[in-house]
């Protein structure tokens, strides 16, 4: 197995674990955007934030891993996600930005998180 590989399983392991705390969390800060919010609730949304950023990060540098054998996720989709969580913070509508984070960020983490999975389970089958 080349470097660049070995690179990108690690990735996928840590984006993968990463995801699997990154999904509940998304859930969890949903009904405080919609009108429920805590005192954390700006801090808790910038952490969210910040994962989601990694994740995007990760899926980046392992698009070619991931769609080895057929096209899962697209780069084009992936930032069509991310610009309607912008505009919707830029807004500054916590409902849009809950709804870009339920509609489109969310199942993007969960299905990152289910190919990384899939694909490390494959690998160490190989070894």
């Amino acid at each position: 197995m080349d470097e660049v590989k070995k690179l990108q399983y690690e990735a996928l392991r840590d984006g993968s674990d990463y995801a699997l705390r990154l999904v509940p969390a998304i859930r969890e800060i949903l009904p405080e955007l919609r009108g429920e919010p805590r005192d954390d609730t700006e801090d808790f949304k910038n952490q969210i934030f910040e994962g989601i950023n990694y994740i995007v990060e990760i899926t980046n540098g392992t698009l070619s891993l991931i769609n080895e054998k057929e096209v899962i996720l697209n780069r084009d989709g992936i930032e069509e996600k991310m610009q309607q969580l912008i505009a919707s913070v830029e807004e500054k509508d916590n409902n849009k930005v809950a709804d870009a984070l339920e509609e489109g960020i969310l199942p993007f983490v969960e299905i990152f998180y289910q190919v990384a999975v899939i694909i490390l389970k494959a690998v160490e089958k190989e070894n």
